[in-house]
């Protein structure tokens, strides 16, 4: 695969799947710089990688010294390539959420993300060249009880980064949207243990997906070869919303 650019900057970059792509950047002859937001994320990231660890909470990215860190990691130009796994989680019946904790979530999730995809386009811009994945989820269209809330700010972000690559794209930007289904990682894990049963009569495919495939599929994304797949998403669930 071809790489017209260099750096990539990878948001939330303790989850496993984050994990599992450094390697593979770094084996295509790309830097990442992977952020996290805790002692804990700082601590996976250099035992599992070795990489660049930067902190970045994206809930703090409208201060004034919000980004601050990361234009010290790109002081030489870049970031060229974004990829964001970042994301709270709010799980809650919309009809009983607190309004208050529903507008916090949104300001950390969405509002804080446009400003995010704000810095890293005029970065971007300057050398007329970027990339930006966003790593949704199949509850974007299709959620559980409770996960209204979270669904929504999905779809706001995938909206997002989706008008990215249709403002920007003659520009040399581009972007596109990863939804994974169920993923055998992080959060998933726990679940997929006590629910394994169901979900495997559920997914056509019989199984989750790994953090190793969302990793080799991100990468093809980032390549050359697909930026004509620009402002759309890619479902990768084993055929779980094709279904009934």
């Amino acid at each position: 695969m071809m790489f017209t650019g260099h750096t990539v900057l990878v948001v939330g970059g303790s989850c496993d799947m984050a994990l599992a792509l450094c390697p593979l950047l770094a084996d295509a002859g790309l830097r990442p710089v992977l952020t996290f937001r805790s002692d804990e994320g700082k601590q996976r990231i250099q035992d599992a990688t070795g990489g660049t660890a930067c902190f970045f909470d994206l809930e703090t990215a409208l201060e004034p010294d919000g980004f601050s860190r990361l234009d010290a990691q790109f002081e030489g130009g870049g970031p060229d390539y974004l990829v964001d796994f970042a994301h709270g989680n709010l799980e809650s019946l919309v009809a009983t959420a607190d309004p208050m904790a529903v507008g916090r979530y949104m300001h950390g999730n969405v509002t804080c993300r446009a400003a995010l995809v704000k810095w890293a386009s005029r970065r971007m811009m300057a050398g007329r060249f970027g990339r930006m994945l966003y790593v949704s989820s199949t509850a974007a269209v299709l959620q559980n009880g409770g996960q209204g809330l979270y669904a929504a700010s999905k779809k706001a972000c995938e909206a997002i980064y989706q008008g990215i690559g249709i403002e920007l794209g003659k520009k040399g930007i581009t972007s596109a949207i990863l939804r994974p289904g169920y993923v055998s990682a992080g959060r998933g894990t726990p679940y997929l243990e006590e629910h394994g049963d169901r979900i495997r009569k559920r997914v056509p495919l019989g199984r989750a997906t790994t953090s190793s495939e969302v990793a080799e599929t991100l990468l093809f994304l980032l390549s050359d070869a697909a930026r004509p797949i620009n402002a759309t998403a890619i479902t990768m669930d084993g055929g779980l919303t094709a279904c009934k």
